[in-house]
C-alpha cells in the first residue's frame, strides 16, 4: 500500500478557503509587525544610544498582551470574532499609517512611535482568543497539529523576512518608508478579513455569565489541568527569559559585530530562518499525540540553551548559525504550545484559555525591562546569557517538579 507524503496531509487544509485567509492574515501581520519592531529598535537607539530605552519600546508593543489578554479571551467569547478581527486589521492599518505621516512630516518622536507601538501591541493581543481561535474552529481536531506547524511556519517566516524588509527599507527608505511598506501589508489583512467566510461558531451564542465568572472559571480549568498549566508556566518563562532578547538585539549586534542596518536585520532573521526549517518539517509529518509535551519542552530548552552559547560570540557568521539552530527549537516550543492547548481545552472554553495564553506570552514586557536594565549596566551580550541561564534553570526546576509536562 502506497503511503501518503507529508504533503498529501497538508492538502485539505491548503484547499480550504477559510483556513488559508486565517493563515494569510497571520502571516502577513507578523510580517508587518517583526519589521516594525526591527525599525523602532534602530532608531530608538540611533536617537538614544540606549539598550534600556530600546527595551522599553519593545515594553510598549507587549504590554497590552499581559494586560489585556485574558480580559480579550473572555470577551471574545460573545462576540462576533470575524467582526473583531476586521476591527483590529483597520486600526493596525491606521496605526501604521499615521507613523508613515508622521515620520515623512519629520515630527516623528519616541514618545508616538511608543503609543502607535501600543496600539498595535492590542490589536496583536486579539490574535490568540479571535483569529487563532477561529483556526480551530475551522478545521477538524485532527487536523490540528499540522494545522499549528504552518501558523508557526508562516510566523517564522515573518520572523526572517519582517526583520530583512525592516533593515533594507531602514537604510533606503528611512522610517517613513518602511511605516508605508507595514501599512500597505496590513491594508492587506484588513481585504482578507472583510473577505473572510466564518463558521457557525465565529459567532457564539451569548452567555448569561458575567465577565469576572468567565475570568474565573477559566482560571479554574487551567488549574484542574497540569497539561495546559505547564504549558502556560513555560510559556511565561520562555517570554520573560527568552524572547526578550530582541528588545536588546540592535544594541548587540552593535556592540559586539559594529554591522550596518541590514546586517542586524540578517541577524534577527537567522532565528526565524531555522524556525522555518523546524516548522516545515514538523508540518510535513504528522506527530503523534503522545509526543506533543516532549517535543514542546526540548524546543523550550533548545531556545534558551542556544542563545546562551550565541551571546558569548563576537564573530558574526557563529552567531547566525547558532540563532538558526535556536529557531529549530523554538518551533517545537510554538507549533506544540497553541495544538496543546486546543487539543486539550473544551470547545465552549478554548477563547478564554487561548485570552490566558496570550497573556502569558504577554509576560514579556518585565523580561524586557530586565535584560535592558542588565544591558545598561553591563552590555547587551552579557545580559542575554544571564537572562537564558535563568531561563534554562526554570524549565529544569518545573520539569523536575511538574513531569506531566514531558510525560
Amino acid at each position: 500500500m502506497k503511503r501518503s507524503s507529508g504533503f498529501d496531509k497538508l492538502s485539505p487544509l491548503l484547499t480550504d478557503k477559510e483556513f488559508v485567509c486565517l493563515w494569510t492574515i497571520g502571516g502577513l501581520r507578523g510580517a508587518a509587525r517583526w519589521l516594525e519592531i526591527l525599525v523602532i529598535g534602530i532608531y530608538t537607539f540611533q536617537v538614544s544610544g540606549s539598550p534600556f530605552v530600546v527595551a522599553m519600546m519593545l515594553v510598549s508593543r507587549m504590554m497590552p498582551m499581559v494586560l489585556f489578554g485574558t480580559v480579550i479571551g473572555a470577551i471574545a467569547e460573545n462576540m462576533d470574532r470575524r467582526r473583531v478581527l476586521i476591527c483590529t486589521c483597520a486600526v493596525m492599518t491606521l496605526s501604521a499609517g499615521v507613523g508613515a505621516v508622521a515620520a515623512a512630516a519629520d515630527i516623528a518622536s519616541l514618545p508616538l512611535l511608543a503609543a502607535l507601538a501600543l496600539i498595535n501591541g492590542l490589536g496583536w493581543a486579539t490574535d490568540w482568543p479571535v483569529r487563532r481561535t477561529l483556526v480551530g474552529d475551522v478545521i477538524e481536531a485532527k487536523q490540528l497539529s499540522n494545522a499549528m506547524s504552518l501558523e508557526s511556519l508562516t510566523n517564522s517566516a515573518t520572523r526572517m523576512i519582517g526583520p530583512i524588509v525592516g533593515g533594507l527599507a531602514f537604510q533606503t527608505v528611512g522610517l517613513d518608508g518602511a511605516y508605508i511598506i507595514a501599512s500597505f501589508i496590513y491594508g492587506l489583512t484588513l481585504l482578507l478579513a472583510i473577505k473572510f467566510t466564518p463558521p457557525q461558531t465565529s459567532s457564539p451564542a451569548k452567555r448569561l455569565e458575567s465577565l469576572f465568572v468567565r475570568l474565573k472559571s477559566g482560571l479554574k480549568y487551567v488549574r484542574c489541568n497540569q497539561v495546559i498549566a505547564g504549558v502556560l508556566i513555560i510559556t511565561v518563562i520562555i517570554n520573560l527569559f527568552g524572547f526578550c532578547y530582541v528588545a536588546i538585539l540592535p544594541a548587540w549586534a552593535s556592540e559586539n559585530f559594529q554591522v550596518k542596518p541590514i546586517f542586524v536585520g540578517l541577524l534577527a532573521s537567522a532565528e526565524g530562518t531555522g524556525a522555518v526549517f523546524g516548522s516545515l518539517v514538523l508540518a510535513l509529518r504528522a506527530q503523534k499525540k503522545r509526543y506533543f509535551q516532549r517535543l514542546f519542552l526540548i524546543g523550550a530548552v533548545t531556545f534558551v540553551g542556544c542563545l546562551f552559547i550565541a551571546a558569548q560570540f563576537t564573530i558574526y557568521e557563529v552567531a547566525v548559525l547558532i540563532l538558526f539552530c535556536a529557531g529549530i527549537g523554538i518551533a517545537g516550543f510554538t507549533v506544540m504550545q497553541s495544538t496543546i492547548i486546543l487539543n486539550e481545552t473544551a470547545p465552549e472554553y478554548r477563547s478564554r484559555i487561548m485570552g490566558i495564553l496570550a497573556a502569558c506570552i504577554g509576560a514579556g514586557p518585565l523580561g524586557v525591562i530586565n535584560i535592558g536594565m542588565i544591558a545598561e549596566l553591563t552590555s547587551a551580550g552579557t545580559a542575554i546569557v544571564i537572562s537564558s541561564a535563568l531561563g534554562m534553570s526554570l524549565i529544569a526546576f518545573l520539569a523536575w517538579r511538574l513531569p506531566t509536562i514531558w510525560r
